[in-house]
């Protein structure tokens, strides 16, 4: 994955927000979490979650923005952070709402349901 966010960075430019750039570096984030530095993970996850929000706007509900927030969490959560991985899944999960329609039945609402009631039930 550190390749292939190399050669995006080059191809759109070093430091410039793209979405290709924003997903790789959550893909290497994820990668980091499961080899245990997760620390290193937690960067990652925020640095792509920050440029997520710089393409499809602050503020913004988007579904990439919503699974940003999902990432972040679990890995706040793994580190053992319940009341930030908490707020972050919240987060995630309203903007989820106004993506998909609040009410709506969608596998992505599901999951952060799920993740949510994982956080508050430890």
């Amino acid at each position: 994955f550190r390749q292939s966010l190399e050669m995006e960075e080059q191809v759109y430019g070093a430091g410039v927000a793209h979405a290709s750039v924003a997903t790789g570096l959550g893909n290497l984030a994820g990668v980091v979490q499961a080899r245990g530095d997760l620390a290193e993970a937690e960067r990652l996850f925020r640095q792509s979650l920050e440029m997520e929000e710089q393409v499809y706007g602050a503020g913004v509900a988007h579904a990439e923005v919503a699974a940003g927030l999902q990432n972040l969490a679990g890995v706040v959560e793994a580190r053992g952070d319940l009341a930030e991985a908490e707020r972050l899944f919240r987060q995630s999960l309203e903007m989820m709402k106004q993506v998909y329609g609040a009410g709506m039945a969608h596998a992505e609402v599901a999951t952060g349901l799920a993740n949510l009631a994982g956080v508050v039930h430890e």
